[in-house]
């Protein structure tokens, strides 16, 4: 990038780290999970095991041995989710190649979402996991699987959330196995590897949740349960009393302005209704050209992940605090993806910059 060009990266960090002494204010007056991650009180082989304990492994050596203040562990956190956020604007803007104004300040619009910016700038799993899972798409889509941020972004993601790891290996195979039409000898062994690392993801998450894998019927009982148990969530949503369409909604649109109370939840309704009309957009872009416009190995991806991730947190989350922060794991890959498309339209083929 040129000088011209790095203003708005110069300008996304900046912001990134307003919202960091944001995330770090809310929590004093809120304290939660955070306080647990950085307070920590028991010896660092304590920590080593699989999910939340691996954030807590991380933390460790800032947070007892160096003994740094706990606002340090926002800006830490935050600065590990930028370098996500980062290489993920430098792919974008290759990938969409905005050659009008207005896709580009588009993109530049996606970046600047709070959503996003708030929950990566938290002391927990969300900053880690981001930066996972952009060092895997983009290092899959570039077809470099023996990179270290590949291998070391699988290897963080299957440690602090396997289940997550599942849905995104299983929307990769998905992507490779459908990207042609004839069924080669090679996605027939990816398919089997497929099914056989997804068993393994499938047992560790279990093994992690304590439940028997084989008791189907407990599982779905115990996601009822879960759905239940929300309702002493002060932002409790009645997901199970909705249907499968209203599910998908909530999770993913949430909140609209009909149930904003507050500057928070206004903030959050202007980027529900954003994100939905792009979305929207790009479908109505994508089914007026779907003869001649064939999704390309990143935007399947995402569109898979998206599809696939929502279908398990509908079935285990109803909590609007949940679904704002659970959402950013996938949702600005799928918006990027979104603008791809939008950007093949001619309104946004405009003048070039």
């Amino acid at each position: 990038m040129d000088s011209k060009s790095q203003r708005f990266p110069t300008f996304l960090c900046l912001y990134h780290l307003m919202f960091a002494v944001i995330a770090w204010q809310y929590s004093n007056e809120n304290p939660g999970d955070a306080q647990r991650y950085w307070h920590l009180t028991q010896d660092w082989t304590s920590y080593l095991n699989i999910g939340t304990d691996v954030v807590k492994l991380i933390n460790y050596p800032f947070a007892t041995i160096l003994h740094l203040p706990y606002w340090t562990g926002f800006l830490i956190h935050s600065m590990i989710s930028y370098a996500g956020i980062y290489e993920l604007y430098k792919f974008a803007l290759k990938y969409i190649n905005p050659i009008s104004s207005r896709s580009r300040y588009l993109l530049m619009l996606i970046f600047l979402l709070p959503n996003l910016h708030f929950w990566t700038s938290v002391i927990g799993k969300e900053p880690i996991v981001f930066l996972a899972i952009t060092w895997i798409l983009l290092k899959q889509y570039g077809k470099a699987y023996l990179s270290f941020k590949y291998i070391f972004g699988w290897l963080l993601l299957i440690l602090i959330r396997p289940h997550v790891a599942m849905f995104l290996l299983i929307s990769i195979s998905l992507a490779i196995v459908f990207s042609g039409k004839k069924l080669t000898r090679q996605k027939v062994i990816l398919i089997l590897a497929s099914l056989v690392l997804t068993a393994g993801l499938y047992l560790l998450t279990m093994q992690l949740l304590n439940r028997n894998p084989f008791d189907i019927a407990y599982i779905l009982q115990r996601n009822d349960a879960s759905l239940l148990a929300f309702k002493r969530a002060g932002s409790y949503v009645p997901m199970i009393d909705y249907n499968f369409v209203e599910r998908l909604f909530a999770l993913n649109f949430r909140p609209v302005f009909s149930y904003s109370y507050s500057l928070f939840q206004a903030v959050l309704s202007i980027e529900s209704i954003m994100t939905l009309f792009i979305m929207l957009y790009a479908l109505y872009i994508y089914c007026r050209n779907y003869r001649t416009t064939r999704p390309d190995m990143f935007t399947g991806i995402a569109m898979l992940f998206f599809l696939i991730s929502s279908l398990f947190f509908i079935q285990r989350y109803s909590c609007l605090g949940i679904f704002v922060r659970t959402r950013i794991m996938y949702l600005p890959f799928v918006l990027i993806a979104a603008l791809k498309i939008i950007n093949s339209a001619k309104p946004f083929r405009g003048k070039e910059l």
